[in-house]
């Protein structure tokens, strides 16, 4: 009997319509809006999953 590695974690696609839906029912609209932007912003600066959210609550502050 073979299996199969089980994959983990989530596609770029998948993991947005997540968010998205996440945000819809949360009623965040600010951060539904904005979150492509905050996670590219995050990725360019290399930040944690902490820092994301740091920019996600003050988008318009920087931190550095």
């Amino acid at each position: 009997m073979t299996t199969l590695p089980r994959q983990r974690g989530l596609t770029e696609q998948a993991a947005d319509a997540a968010i998205d839906t996440a945000c819809r029912l949360l009623r965040l609209p600010s951060i539904r809006n904005e979150f492509n932007d905050i996670a590219d912003r995050a990725v360019k600066d290399q930040m944690t999953y902490r820092g994301l959210w740091t920019i996600a609550k003050f988008p318009r502050r920087k931190f550095r």
